[in-house]
């Protein structure tokens, strides 16, 4: 079943053309990997399947529904698709309360709030850091913390921004695994870049390929997508 159709996306910067995609179809209950470069647009595709930005041009689709840019549409969406950014910030607070900060907005009871933060940091091993500060987590265990983070939020949809670029080998090994269990046990959609093209073939059902093509005239950069 489709989760994202693309149809004719573009995203300009400057004049420029930074995504360029004709179109791509994106299915729900798998792990994508987002293969390419640094500059080939993973980020800014992301963030437009995220909707935290919005396309220059074309369209997106989810759960087969045209995107509607309204605000109010959008905090909907943004409440089933939820993005772990490549360093995530923690408030100086206890991890508890990091956790807890979405909760409240939602306005989710205090029992039940704990319930969530207990249940997200026994899944990503972190449960006897639930009073720390997070200031003073590893970049590792911080990932994990962000990634428990977005857990207790229960996305449908989760995407991930080089998860694990900035964190040391063990840590690397504890995330890939847990993203995989995610999708096998939770059923989350999984969309995360990289360009590690070893991480895309080992975590990833499918990989989407971002290249640079230069043309010569003019010598601007055109990023486009073969087949997935």
């Amino acid at each position: 079943m489709s989760l994202y159709t693309i149809n004719r996306l573009r995203k300009t910067f400057g004049g420029r053309d930074v995504l360029n995609i004709p179109e791509l179809t994106i299915e729900k209950g798998k792990i994508y990997a987002l293969l390419g470069a640094n500059g080939t647009g993973k980020t800014t595709l992301l963030n437009l399947l995220a909707f935290l930005d919005t396309p220059s041009d074309g369209e997106i689709l989810f759960d087969s529904d045209k995107v509607n840019y309204a605000e109010k549409e959008l905090k909907k969406l943004r409440r089933k698709v939820i993005m772990l950014d490549q360093q995530p910030i923690l408030f100086s607070t206890s991890v508890f309360k990091n956790l807890e900060f979405g909760l409240k907005i939602r306005k989710v009871n205090k029992a039940e709030r704990r319930r969530c933060i207990e249940e997200a940091l026994d899944t990503v091993g972190m449960t006897e850091f639930i009073n720390a500060q997070a200031i003073h987590l590893s970049g590792g265990e911080s990932q994990r913390v962000a990634l428990a983070r977005v857990l207790v939020l229960q996305p449908e949809v989760l995407l991930c921004d080089e998860p694990t670029s900035n964190v040391d080998r063990a840590n690397q090994s504890i995330i890939i695994d847990l993203l995989r269990e995610l999708n096998s046990r939770k059923k989350l959609s999984i969309i995360f870049s990289t360009h590690d093209h070893n991480l895309a073939l080992t975590l990833a059902h499918q990989t989407i390929n971002l290249d640079q093509r230069m043309e010569h005239a003019g010598a601007d950069t055109m990023p486009w997508f073969p087949a997935i």
